[in-house]
């Protein structure tokens, strides 16, 4: 605590290794860990020895781990967040690929396996790593023109409208309201779920700025957006509806916030779909429902990447030849 009655949360770096490869189908492939202790599949990482520099760290750990020696290649985003402890945890990751190795169970991972894209996400224990699996492909698509392969089931992905400007800040029609600068960083990032998801169709909100959010992910789909007044404010009934009608179907709903979580709350109450524990909702954040014609049996979370990570530059995301395609056969 300061002399001022503030208290100061303590801070802990530590830093990732996502290995990646083209598989035999062509299709991209990264490496989980299975951890003994927490039972959980997450993304090699650690903390810094004295003296090591993050990007060094990050290469221990992954060999440490899953005993493959491997090669930097870009930096990923980064995560920040509470541990049980109340410290505040920043992790660093990097795409790496295998130069050589053999994995063998030690006392930390008794596991290891390389998924395809779309099954990571949904591997991934902890939902705060998933936005460093999506950035992964949309460098692998970006640089190398190798797309993820989109999810065999049709998934219903259900978005949160990313940030609009201040209500302060406008004097027309709430309505009207559009995003900020912030918020269209947001919606342009959306664009990468096209790489992992069918979309068939894109519903939202009449407001703008949830109309906004999904525009630049419609484009890039060749497809439209259409307004639906039953996924406005307050509307959850309504809303389910839609959503009812959407199972086995590849659609993409934004809506407000009231809306995502009365669903969700629905789904896991009517449909006992397994909706992942998650306090949090960001802005332009998505949930992507999985499931038949029949019932969603399961929802997961995509929260966005930090706005002003590493992915967001063009200069550490396009280092071509650290990809280094040809080690990944």
């Amino acid at each position: 605590m300061t002399r001022s009655g503030t208290i100061m949360l303590a801070r802990v770096k530590t830093s990732g290794a996502l290995p990646w490869r083209i598989g035999r189908d062509g299709n991209p492939e990264v490496l989980l860990v299975h951890r003994r202790n927490q039972d959980d599949w997450s993304i090699p990482k650690g903390k810094a020895e004295p003296g090591e520099s993050d990007a060094d760290c990050a290469l221990r750990e992954v060999r440490e781990e899953t005993g493959f020696d491997c090669r930097p290649g870009a930096e990923l985003p980064h995560v920040v967040y509470l541990d049980r402890t109340r410290r505040v945890k920043t992790v660093r990751y990097w795409a790496v690929t295998v130069d050589a190795g053999v994995f063998a169970a030690n006392d930390e991972v008794d596991d290891a396996r390389w998924l395809a894209l779309p099954l990571a996400l949904r591997t991934l224990t902890q939902a705060r790593e998933r936005p460093v699996v999506l950035a992964l492909g949309a460098l692998v698509a970006k640089e190398l023109g190798v797309c993820p392969v989109p999810a065999k089931e049709r998934m219903l992905l259900l978005v949160r409208g990313a940030a609009a400007l201040p209500r302060e800040q406008w004097e027309h029609s709430e309505n009207d309201r559009p995003l900020a600068s912030e918020g269209r960083s947001m919606a342009r990032s959306l664009v990468d779920l096209g790489s992992f998801f069918e979309i068939d169709r894109i519903l939202s909100a009449p407001a703008a700025r949830c109309m906004e959010t999904v525009e630049p992910l419609a484009r890039s789909e060749t497809l439209s957006v259409e307004a639906s007044a039953d996924l406005s404010d307050g509307r959850i009934g309504k809303a389910m509806r839609l959503i009812e009608d959407a199972r086995g179907t590849g659609t993409v709903l934004c809506t407000h916030e009231d809306v995502v979580s009365g669903v969700l709350t629905e789904l896991a109450k009517h449909d006992r779909t397994a909706v992942e524990p998650h306090p949090g909702r960001r802005r332009g954040s998505v949930w992507a429902l999985t499931g038949d014609h029949a019932r969603y049996t399961s929802a997961y979370y995509l929260p966005l990447p930090e706005l002003g990570s590493a992915a967001a530059s063009d200069d550490v995301m396009s280092p071509l030849g650290r990809l280094r395609l040809e080690a990944l056969t």
